[in-house]
């Protein structure tokens, strides 16, 4: 009956008696300080512990009638086990050792009676009217005790709410480390069943590829997995402190419970605090979960998802310059450009004088593409200056482009929401690849002569995307060689 007696003055919270109980529009109570702690820590709609009702500071309403109840309560139940734990002969002294238990200052040999707030420490009457605590502000230690354990109860239901939500981002890592696997095993499968309608010349490559993927899941996994450790260290950190808190406020000597506070519990809520110099009424916590987030799956080929086997094919049939897709390029009707027939070749026009030597006009795919993934090669040959890129919508801006340049004075250039980046490489592709992947807004240029990866960028517009040529500068004719979109006639066998 004391068990079930005492359950009804409890907070869910912190598990100890309410102080200063308060009740939300849920009729569900909880001590002032251990719900504000909860509704600090939450990155959201504050909800309640026991219901998951939503609720804000205005919804706190003071329960004078739980706070008596509460008092009157834990008087009754001290008596009770009062009662039936104390002999009658036993009762007289029991205050003289409760005395007796009292921490002595070694200073003056005297009783703790009072605490310094100011130096957050234990104090006997002597040492508050000496030198060393002159000015100081003194309470008396039942008091101190109280409202530093209120603090305490702060920091729990803090703690509580924080863990709670680091041990959900712990299940979610999990869940995209899951999902990273099961993506894998099925890009497994799908190379697998690639690389059987090929011949036994091609078992080798198959290996290869697999192995790539399997460096990639390594490495993707373990950056994940050193996320979700640093997640799960921080969890472990907090659910180490909450334990040491809340077995502290188990502690009922409230000069043992002020002299660990000194010495343990204030140094450890002050470092958990956003500014040391916080008052009891506006206390606010460092968040430990703000700064961390989940990595999502982000396993990734490349073109080699969708384009396998015509990368394979390219290699084993080095002649053979087949790709996927084709396409045509607008004839913008410029008097300075040239486009094929049938439009997959753009170059300057042949000029007679020097004028507009430094007019550089190119041109769009007439395609657009906002779904899938697509793959195309150009040839560039040995000019010394091109630009090949994608434009998303119809208007053209230096924001709205994804560019690779070969500048004749600066060599391989980047250039993506109107800022340019120097590219630093050795080689120099006679083919540029270029792989749009709609679905995950991404830019990939290749060297097409031996696929290594020449830059990779991510894009947020929503618009359609086309393939952007400009042959380059004519420098006075060195450069009037064309940039050729190739294709691949698979059905005739003709290049």
């Amino acid at each position: 009956m004391h068990s079930a007696l005492s359950l009804q003055i409890k907070c869910s919270v912190c598990l100890s008696d309410f102080t200063d109980p308060v009740t939300l529009s849920c009729e569900h109570s909880f001590c002032r300080k251990c719900i504000t702690g909860h509704m600090q820590a939450s990155l959201g709609p504050s909800a309640c512990p026991e219901c998951q009702s939503p609720y804000d500071e205005e919804d706190l309403k003071s329960s004078r009638l739980l706070r008596n109840m509460t008092s009157t309560v834990r008087e009754h139940l001290a008596e009770l086990k009062l009662d039936e734990s104390t002999p009658k002969e036993g009762k007289a002294t029991l205050k003289l050792s409760e005395m007796e238990g009292m921490l002595m200052c070694s200073d003056h040999d005297e009783k703790f009676k009072l605490f310094c707030e100011t130096d957050q420490k234990l104090v006997c009457v002597i040492c508050r009217d000496g030198d060393k605590h002159k000015g100081h502000i003194f309470k008396p230690v039942k008091e101190a005790a109280q409202i530093n354990k209120g603090e305490l109860k702060t920091a729990l239901g803090f703690l509580a709410k924080e863990n709670g939500q680091l041990d959900y981002m712990i299940q979610q890592q999990t869940t995209e480390i899951t999902k990273t696997e099961d993506k894998s095993k099925t890009l497994s499968a799908r190379i697998s069943a690639q690389f059987e309608e090929m011949h036994q010349f091609l078992r080798q490559k198959e290996d290869e590829v697999k192995k790539q993927l399997e460096k990639e899941e390594k490495k993707v996994i373990e950056f994940m997995q050193n996320n979700q450790s640093v997640i799960n260290r921080r969890f472990m950190e907090n659910k180490e402190k909450e334990i040491i808190l809340q077995s502290t406020l188990e502690i009922e000597q409230p000069d043992h419970f002020l002299q660990w506070w000194n010495e343990k519990g204030f140094p450890m809520t002050k470092s958990m605090k956003q500014k040391a110099d916080m008052t009891p009424s506006n206390i606010k916590y460092m968040s430990r979960v703000k700064d961390l987030t989940v990595l999502p799956d982000s396993l990734f080929l490349g073109p080699h998802e969708t384009h396998l086997q015509f990368f394979v094919w390219k290699e084993m049939l080095g002649s053979i310059k087949p790709v996927p897709e084709s396409l045509t390029l607008k004839n913008p009707g410029q008097s300075y450009l040239k486009v094929s027939p049938g439009g997959a070749r753009i170059r300057q026009a042949d000029r007679v004088t020097g004028l507009y030597k430094d007019f550089n006009p190119g041109t769009v795919s007439e395609e657009n593409f906002q779904t899938g993934q697509h793959y195309w090669e150009i040839e560039v040959g040995e000019k010394p200056d091109w630009t090949v890129g994608v434009q998303m919508g119809a208007a053209k801006s230096a924001e709205s482009e994804i560019l690779l340049h070969l500048k004749h004075s600066k060599g391989y250039v980047l250039s993506c929401d109107g800022k340019d980046t120097t590219l630093n490489t050795r080689d120099k592709p006679q083919k540029i690849g270029l792989y749009l992947d709609c679905e995950r807004k991404q830019v990939s240029f290749y060297n097409a002569d031996n696929m290594s990866r020449l830059a990779q960028i991510n894009y947020s517009s929503k618009q359609p995307c086309c393939l952007t040529l400009v042959p380059g500068l004519y420098l006075n004719g060195v450069n009037s060689d064309p940039l050729t979109v190739c294709s691949y006639e698979f059905n005739t066998g003709k290049r």
